[in-house]
């Protein structure tokens, strides 16, 4: 009875590519729904662009991250509530990012 020395690398090596296929695909979905809300450059540019839009005091901006069908921030004044909050979209890119000072 011989003894075989390799194994067989075919279905294993199909097996780590659908894992792997499957992780990235997870992983991007999720940082859709979640990750300018987690990423702190993100969320900073995002408090940094709504306390700009709120009048530059940091005491009167409400920043909220909505993860529906459309994930994005919306950002309010509590010194207006009755003002309809503003859509700053899924990601605010920080200045680094953009260039501005």
């Amino acid at each position: 009875m011989g003894v075989k020395l390799v194994g067989e690398t075919g279905r294993s090596l199909s097996r780590m590519s659908h894992i792997t296929s499957t992780l990235v695909v997870l992983g991007s979905v999720a940082f859709y729904f979640y990750g300018p809300a987690v990423t702190p450059a993100l969320h900073a540019a995002a408090a940094a662009e709504c306390n700009d839009l709120a009048g530059g005091n940091y005491r009167s901006y409400r920043l909220a991250w909505v993860a529906g069908t459309r994930p994005h921030w919306l950002c309010g004044n509590a010194a207006r509530p009755r003002e309809e909050p503003v859509d700053l979209g899924w990601m605010v890119l920080p200045d680094f990012m953009t260039g501005a000072s």
